[in-house]
């Protein structure tokens, strides 16, 4: 991509990695949270309910 700088190789490599990272985490959040919801439909009233 960058022939003439290898600093900014190295850069544009760790943030790559860094959003791979963070993407597969929040989706691997998002799974976890909609199978102990039981699906996205009580998802709401559980965060809505009032004490």
């Amino acid at each position: 991509m960058f022939d003439r700088s290898g600093i900014l190789n190295v850069v544009i490599a760790i943030f790559a990695v860094i959003g791979l990272i963070a993407v597969l985490g929040i989706e691997g959040m998002a799974a976890v949270h909609v199978s102990m919801m039981h699906g996205t439909r009580f998802c709401s009233t559980a965060m809505h309910v009032r004490p």
